[in-house]
């Protein structure tokens, strides 16, 4: 489509006629061309524009294709190629060759359009080799314009080549829209089939779920049933070994002492003075042969003892002795008695495995017994950490000694 442009304005002041004579002078050398540039259900990503002048190469423009400008030589013929693989190519002529008298004008910018379709291998599209259009200068209209006459020559064979396209492009549209619609149809089956097999899934998915839910509690349970059983077993065989050591008699303690309130201790003796003991008198026995009678005693007899020692007759005085300390009183000594043990026994039940911790303190020592259980039907048995045998943890955990 040719766009004409607004008249240009009059009256320009005197300080621009110097600048407005150079433009003038500028514009009388060139030729403005404004060109819009598509390809049909494409991009213009690979398109090109390939300029020859006067039949050599000139240019080649690739970048802001959409809408662009060019300006071009009076006086020289131009070819302008809209080229883009796989899509047809299309030419424009340009020639802007004018008479002398309109050398001076300034040419209003030409107008155009061009889009390309696909190429199409089974259909003759020769007349696409020749430019589909001729812009000369028309001196009627002292302007660029189309040549009439060079499209009427065209015309029926672009027309005849069109419609082959047209009918070709129908075609494609139409088995593009059943392809479409099939694949459309072949996407919902898909869809469905996919949602249905996901549903299924998820469903297996959630029945798995609730199956190994349900085996697990069903082994806790069992778990817990097996370990509340073997507690109470346990805690019975304690309560009997408990009764029976009351109920058997408590041995007597070797050399026991009755208890007795204590007897306070006697301060220490004071240490004496040795003394000499006197003799312990003799006792009385027969008076010996020599001995005067009572009658001559009494018959005023001297019965005075002769000095002259007799045999017999009297001991030697003893050595002297020292005293020694009282002794002590005897104080009674009582039993002692054995620290009592407190014990206590936890249940702990983990995934797995149940946990029985039972803990003796006795004075200040506290032992920690354990008894694992796994499901798997292991039995460990643990004293502090370090593992035990089985009669070592019976006998002294269960029976807290």
């Amino acid at each position: 489509m040719r766009f004409l442009s607004l008249p240009t304005l009059s009256g320009l002041l005197l300080a621009c006629a110097v600048w407005g004579s150079s433009l003038n002078a500028a514009a009388q050398n060139r030729f403005t061309i404004n060109g819009r540039f598509k390809i049909e259900n494409g991009s213009l990503e690979g398109a090109r524009v390939v300029v020859y002048k006067n039949g050599q190469k000139d240019r080649v423009r690739t970048a802001d294709l959409s809408r662009f400008s060019m300006d071009l030589e009076i006086g020289q013929t131009y070819i302008l190629s809209f080229e883009k693989p796989g899509f047809v190519t299309k030419k424009l002529s340009f020639d802007t060759r004018v008479p002398p008298s309109a050398a001076g004008n300034n040419f209003v910018p030409f107008e155009f359009s061009v889009s390309l379709f696909k190429q199409y291998d089974d259909l003759n599209l020769v007349v696409f080799n020749q430019p589909v259009g001729m812009i000369k200068f028309d001196a009627g209209k002292d302007d660029f314009e189309y040549d009439t006459d060079y499209s009427k020559s065209i015309q029926s064979q672009m027309k005849e080549a069109m419609d082959k396209v047209e009918k070709k492009q129908a075609e494609e549209r139409k088995a593009e829209a059943s392809t479409g619609k099939q694949q459309v149809e072949a996407d919902k089956a898909k869809a469905k089939a996919e949602a249905e097999e996901q549903k299924r899934q998820t469903e297996q998915t959630r029945l798995e779920a609730e199956r190994r839910k349900a085996e697990e509690e069903t082994a806790k349970r069992e778990e817990l049933r097996k370990a509340t059983e073997a507690r109470k077993a346990e805690e019975e065989r304690r309560k009997a070994e408990e009764a029976q050591r009351k109920a058997a008699p408590t041995p007597k303690a070797v050399n026991a002492v009755p208890s007795a309130p204590p007897v306070p201790k006697p301060p220490p003796p004071v240490e004496r003075p040795a003394t000499v003991e006197k003799p312990a008198p003799r006792p009385m026995s027969q008076p010996p042969a020599h001995a005067p009678s009572v009658a001559q005693a009494q018959g005023g007899a001297d019965v005075r003892r002769s000095t002259e020692r007799t045999m017999g007759e009297e001991a030697p005085p003893s050595l002297p002795r020292i005293s020694a300390p009282a002794p002590d009183p005897i104080t009674a000594v009582e039993p002692i008695s054995p620290l009592e043990t407190d014990r206590s026994e936890e249940l702990i039940l983990e995934p797995g495995k149940v946990i029985t911790v039972i803990r003796l303190v006795k004075g200040e020592r506290e032992t920690e017994y354990r008894r694992v259980a796994h499901k798997f039907g292991a039995v460990y048995y643990f004293r502090n950490g370090t593992p035990i045998s089985r009669d070592v943890y019976e006998q002294e955990a269960l029976t807290g000694r």
